[in-house]
């Protein structure tokens, strides 16, 4: 079976909010005594993922 990835563009804010709720649920982990060590990969590839730019210039041509 394939497996699926999947892409998010996403602000700066929006990336430091996903961020901030990682680090939050890996606490709560933590506190629980259950595995985190994933959540911890999850926040290494959030913090590495190159920036996207989706922005499209648009030329306009005066008449």
């Amino acid at each position: 079976m394939k497996e699926s990835n999947f892409s998010l563009v996403i602000s700066d804010l929006e990336k430091r909010i996903l961020i901030q709720g990682l680090t939050l649920l890996k606490t709560k982990q933590i506190n629980e005594n259950k595995k985190y060590d994933f959540i911890d990969d999850l926040i290494i590839k959030a913090c590495d993922a190159p920036a996207i730019s989706n922005k499209k210039k648009h030329f306009y041509e005066e008449r």
